[in-house]
């Protein structure tokens, strides 16, 4: 696309990003460890909403698994909210002709 053309549609850019910015804010994504023993809540500002564990493994003899396995559960959704957003940003820049 030529430059000239984002600089016309400067409006309807700014537009779009604020859009994109509130459609982020909306993005929940879950990361699972441990066969769904463990699940991670995360939004789109890579905040951590919420940990779930089965009661059932929360047992203090598990508790060096446990760790493991929420940190694995919260990197999981981390990164399921980094890919959402990029497939987002990627929908939203093609429409300018332009690629992450």
């Amino acid at each position: 696309m030529n430059p000239f053309e984002l600089f016309k549609n400067m409006n309807e850019i700014k537009s779009q990003a604020e859009a994109m910015k509130a459609k982020i804010a909306t993005i929940r994504c879950t990361g699972y460890a441990g066969g769904n023993m463990v699940q991670a809540v995360a939004n789109g500002n890579m905040e951590i909403e919420s940990i779930t564990i089965d009661p059932e493994f929360a047992k203090a003899e598990n508790a060096q698994l446990l760790e493991v396995m929420v940190t694995s559960a919260v990197n999981t959704a981390i990164k399921n909210v980094k890919d959402r957003i990029q497939e987002e940003a990627g929908q939203t820049m093609a429409q300018y002709g332009l690629g992450l």
